[in-house]
C-alpha cells in the first residue's frame, strides 16, 4: 500500500509494532515470559509512546475538524489510552514478580490490542487522512516533522552542576568530541540514543542512563524516533587570568 511521504515514517512504526506484538504473543508461552515482557515494555516506552504522541500532536489535529474523521480519531485516541493502560498493567505485574495468571495472559492481551490498533490505523484511518488532506498540506506536515528537534532546549546551572536538556531528530546529535575535564551523566527521557565511545557502542532507551568518563571521545546520535535526554556534569570553573610572576628587585 503506497503512502504519502508524510505518513511513511508512521507506517514504518506500525510495521515494527506488529513485529513486536507477534514476538510478545509467541514469547508469552516461552520459557522466560517475564524477560520477554521486559523487552517489549522497553520497546513500548522508546518507540510506541513517541509514535502515539506524534500522531496526537501533529497528525490528528489536521483532520479533527472533518466530520468524516471524528469517529475514527476518537477511536484511535481511546485505543492509545487502552494500550498505555495495558502496558502499565503488564509493567506492574513484571515488577511485582507475579506469575499466575500473568504475565503470559496479559502479554497475549496486549499483543492483540496492539495488532488490532495497527490494522485499524493502516486500513481505515490513514487512508481517510490521505483522502481528506490536500497534497500540499501533507507535504507541509512532512516538512514540519522533519524540522522537529534541534539540540539544546533548556539549561540550568548551580554553583556545582551544569544540566542541559537536548532534543534531536532521528540520526542527529552533537558532533563527536572529547570532554577532557568532566565526567558526564546522560539520562534518556524519551526515544532512544546511540552512545559511541572509544571502547563501546550501546543504545539507551527511555529511562536508561550512562556515565561517560572524561578524556573519552564520544558521539551521541538519536535513535529511530529521535531522542530527548538530559546531560549533567560538574560545573566548569570560570576562566581566570593568571597573575604575572613577581619580578625580583
Amino acid at each position: 500500500m503506497r503512502r504519502h511521504r508524510a505518513l511513511i515514517p508512521l507506517s514504518h512504526d506500525h510495521h515494527e509494532a506488529l513485529v513486536a506484538a507477534r514476538r510478545l504473543r509467541r514469547d508469552a508461552d516461552g520459557p522466560e515470559p517475564t524477560d520477554a515482557a521486559t523487552v517489549f515494555l522497553a520497546f513500548f516506552a522508546s518507540s510506541a509512546v513517541p509514535h502515539f504522541r506524534e500522531e496526537e500532536e501533529l497528525l490528528f489535529p489536521c483532520v479533527a475538524g472533518a466530520v468524516e474523521a471524528r469517529e475514527l480519531i476518537l477511536q484511535a485516541l481511546l485505543e492509545h489510552q487502552r494500550l498505555h493502560a495495558a502496558a502499565a498493567d503488564l509493567g506492574e505485574i513484571v515488577a511485582s514478580g507475579d506469575v499466575e495468571p500473568a504475565p503470559a495472559e496479559r502479554m497475549r492481551e496486549l499483543a492483540t490490542l496492539l495488532e488490532d490498533h495497527v490494522r485499524f490505523e493502516e486500513r481505515r484511518l490513514f487512508p481517510l487522512i490521505e483522502s481528506l488532506l490536500p497534497a500540499e498540506r501533507l507535504t507541509a506536515l512532512a516538512d514540519a516533522a522533519a524540522r522537529n528537534g534541534s539540540g539544546p532546549v533548556w539549561g540550568a546551572e548551580s554553583e556545582d552542576l551544569n544540566a542541559t536538556l537536548l532534543d534531536w531528530r532521528a540520526g542527529e546529535g552533537p558532533s563527536e568530541h572529547v570532554n577532557d575535564e568532566r565526567d558526564v551523566l546522560v539520562v534518556v527521557l524519551e526515544g532512544s540514543a546511540i552512545v559511541r565511545t572509544e571502547d563501546e557502542e550501546r543504545e539507551l532507551a527511555a529511562g536508561e542512563t550512562t556515565i561517560i568518563a572524561k578524556g573519552r571521545r564520544r558521539k551521541i546520535s538519536a535513535g529511530r524516533h529521535g531522542v530527548r535526554y538530559l546531560s549533567v556534569h560538574r560545573r566548569r570553573p570560570p576562566l581566570q587570568v593568571a597573575r604575572a610572576p613577581r619580578r625580583e628587585s
